[in-house]
């Protein structure tokens, strides 16, 4: 199961139990999903922002204005308004009213997202400016783009990005990178074709070039990347006669990928580029510094 598929499913079943009127609590709620509060928080903070969700303390619930007002039927829109509907098939067959006795029919495991909890008011501002199609101004790596027109904040492969027309040209931009936002009296005409086109792009096309790495896995974890992809953009090459991988991914940023050639060591090995390769072993050798003190 994927990373997008388990956060699919954990945000699908919190959404069905608010809309049956339950009170949930993180420290409950982390026990069930097997994650932690802070991720809980980041949910209910920014994936799920644009509910009237009310907190009480560490205890989250509908806004009760609200309760009653949408059927089961309607909260399949709003998975598929973000993105989640496929990845949980079974939502038509999943109970409404949860009685306390029973135990929720899920479990997950190791959801990892990227952390923006210190780019909230940017985040908030870009949903506002998404939502009610407004021009945006921002900095992005020490450039400003003016007058650039949001489409979707769109979270590939645990990573956060703003996917907005500049100039007439389709880019994404990662949130941790952007600042300054500001959102201009005017606003943009929604083109549709452009959503579809963000749906159907990954947002590694739409950033700076992506930069080709080449690994070789080792037979005995090969079976795990070839039933998931496991690396951004993951594309296996070839089969040797051992059984081991040749695979290359597609990176703009070295972080998207280290984090899990590390997971994988030492049964996968990085060929090229060798920058990458030695930006790894700095790590690697980081840590066993550090643990040595």
């Amino acid at each position: 199961m994927t990373e997008h598929d388990t956060l699919a499913k954990r945000l699908g079943l919190i959404l069905t139990r608010l809309n049956s009127g339950e009170r949930l609590t993180l420290s409950v709620l982390a026990q069930e999903f097997n994650v932690t509060e802070r991720t809980l928080q980041r949910d209910f903070n920014e994936r799920l922002c644009y509910l009237p969700i009310e907190r009480d303390g560490s205890t989250y619930s509908l806004n009760p204005v609200y309760l009653g007002r949408s059927r089961k039927a309607d909260l399949k829109p709003v998975l598929e308004q973000l993105g989640l509907a496929s990845m949980f098939p079974s939502f038509d067959v999943l109970s409404l009213n949860r009685p306390t006795n029973k135990q929720p029919p899920f479990l997950f495991r190791d959801i990892k997202v990227e952390d923006i909890s210190e780019y909230t008011e940017s985040f908030k501002q870009l949903t506002l400016a998404i939502q009610n199609h407004h021009l945006v101004d921002f900095e992005y790596k020490q450039q400003t783009y003016l007058f650039s027109q949001p489409y979707k904040l769109v979270n590939d492969r645990g990573v956060w990005y703003l996917s907005a027309l500049h100039n007439g040209t389709l880019k994404s931009f990662k949130v941790t990178k952007i600042s300054k936002v500001n959102i201009a009296p005017e606003k943009f005409e929604y083109d549709i074709s452009v959503e579809q086109q963000i749906r159907q792009q990954a947002m590694l096309w739409l950033t700076e070039t992506p930069i080709e790495v080449v690994v070789k896995i080792d037979a005995a974890i090969a079976s795990h990347f070839t039933s998931s992809n496991l690396l951004p953009e993951q594309n296996i090459i070839k089969e040797l006669d051992d059984g081991c991988l040749l695979a290359t991914a597609l990176i703009t940023d070295k972080n998207q990928i280290l984090p899990v050639l590390k997971y994988w060591l030492p049964d996968i090995e990085i060929l090229s580029p060798k920058e990458l390769k030695q930006a790894l072993l700095t790590e690697l050798q980081f840590s066993i510094d550090k643990m040595s003190k």
